[in-house]
């Protein structure tokens, strides 16, 4: 029986939240349009940087996957400032204490995101901020 259960331990995925607990942390970020830092709280979320603020502010849990092999979380902002320039902050994590973190202007851009006419788009409504931050 112990040895089921540890195995069963050791299977369960690093970023799985015990009992349904939110995914919080504190990611920084570095260069021109990047410097600065995500923090991820329990109801709110905040990202500031270079170029935008955004929060404190209250979020939903848009899009979640965090057992495949990138886990990731896509948080909708529920109300944002002048100088938040994202509705929708997504994470991405695929090594290390590193994440690519993506700021999209709306909830319409992060669900056609990968679409042709929307992926890479210099369109203001489609323009994407992307960084890769560092976990700490």
């Amino acid at each position: 029986m112990k040895l089921a259960l540890l195995l069963a331990a050791s299977a369960t995925p690093f970023f799985s939240n015990a009992a349904g607990a939110p995914f919080t942390g504190v990611f920084q970020g570095e260069g021109r349009a990047c410097f600065g830092g995500l923090f991820v709280r329990s109801k709110t979320i905040e990202w500031t940087s270079s170029f935008s603020k955004c929060g404190p502010v209250r979020y939903e849990i848009l899009d979640q996957d965090m057992v495949s092999e990138h886990p990731r979380i896509a948080y909708r902002l529920v109300e944002r400032s002048k100088q938040c320039r994202n509705a929708v902050i997504a994470l991405t994590h695929y090594d290390g204490a590193v994440w690519d973190v993506k700021g999209y202007p709306s909830v319409e851009a992060y669900q056609k995101r990968d679409l042709p006419d929307w992926k890479n788009s210099v369109q203001p409504d489609r323009a994407v901020t992307s960084c890769g931050m560092l976990k700490q």
